[in-house]
């Protein structure tokens, strides 16, 4: 039997994990229910752990494409997306600059797209604006680039990867089973 999830007081880095793994071994203490059928409790990895963040769930890709140095990643992906534009705006914009030929109007414009780096949630249109699983966000972030803020380079604006080998399924956790060889 599952366990019956109240996400009202979950951090947000618990909340993905315990979706990506069906509630089962639902910790204690968080707003969380058990049902009490002993048989299917399974033990949690979040159970009696210290949780902290240590990647964003914002839009993807930011920091590897958009954040320079090491030591900025780790800055950004541990920083709280409110500051984002005060604190990293001007790092992006160089980065971009340097990475990828835009000119200050545009590598300002890009970063302003991508910061703060957030995923909004319940907008069902796909990405940017909230992400569907199909989504091709690589292609989306690619053709903004080298299409929308910098030059137009369509040979760019793909990374050629244009579907998923293995269908998604119909019912959670939606995706397929990932490959083991």
């Amino acid at each position: 039997m599952p366990y019956i999830c109240s996400f009202k007081r979950l951090p947000a880095l618990a909340l993905l994990a315990l979706v990506a793994a069906g509630c089962k071994g639902a910790p204690t203490g968080m707003g969380f229910q058990d049902p009490g059928d002993a048989a299917d409790v399974r033990a949690s990895v979040l159970r009696n752990r210290t949780l902290s963040q240590a990647d964003r769930f914002g839009f993807p890709a930011v920091t590897t494409a958009f954040v320079a140095a090491s030591a900025d990643k780790d800055a950004f992906n541990l920083a709280a997306p409110e500051n984002d534009e005060a604190v990293f705006l001007a790092t992006l914009t160089q980065t971009i600059m340097a990475r990828y030929g835009l000119d200050q109007a545009g590598a300002t414009g890009l970063a302003d797209f991508v910061l703060p780096d957030i995923q909004p949630l319940g907008d069902l249109s796909g990405f940017p604006n909230g992400r569907r699983l199909e989504d091709d966000v690589l292609d989306t972030e690619l053709s903004l680039i080298f299409g929308v803020f910098g030059p137009v380079v369509p040979a760019l604006q793909s990374d050629g990867v244009d579907g998923n080998d293995v269908a998604f399924l119909g019912t959670f956790p939606y995706l397929a089973d990932p490959h083991t060889s």
